[in-house]
Parts: structure tokens; sequence; C-alpha cells
């Protein structure tokens, strides 16, 4: 994916695209900062609640938990 994205940049570099140029236009701010303040939005209000429980009680809960009592075991032996 960086090769890609590394390749992308030296040829819209060659067409003659200036991508700091790009990225710092005020019309390409307000966009950025439009697509930031709608996935922080997606983030609390439909995804923060689900990706901390499953974090909570699948991978803390279930696997943490099985980890350290089988390290505890293989210790103790």
């Amino acid at each position: 994916m960086i090769i890609i994205i590394v390749i992308a940049l030296i040829v819209l570099g060659a067409l003659g695209f200036n991508i700091k140029d790009i990225i710092n236009s005020e019309k390409v701010q307000t966009n950025l900062h439009y697509a930031w303040d709608l996935a922080i939005m997606v983030w609390d209000n439909f995804l923060a609640g689900p990706v901390i429980w499953i974090w909570n009680n699948i991978i803390i809960g279930l696997i943490w938990n099985n980890i350290s009592k089988i390290m505890t075991l293989g210790s103790q032996s």
C-alpha cells in the first residue's frame, strides 16, 4: 500500500501537481475538517460502544485472562 502511495505521489509530481499546495488549500482543508468531524461523529454515536464492549468482554475478558492463566500455570510447573 505504501509503495502505491509513493508511486502515485511521484506520478502526480511528474504531472506538475504540487501536493503540498493542494493539501494546504482552503477548500481541501474545509473538506478534510468536515470528514474528520464526520468520522468523530460516527465513532462517538455508532462504533465506540460496540468496539469498547468487544475489547472489554472478548479481548480482555476471554483472551487476555486465559493467556494470564496459562502463563501462571506454566510458571508453576
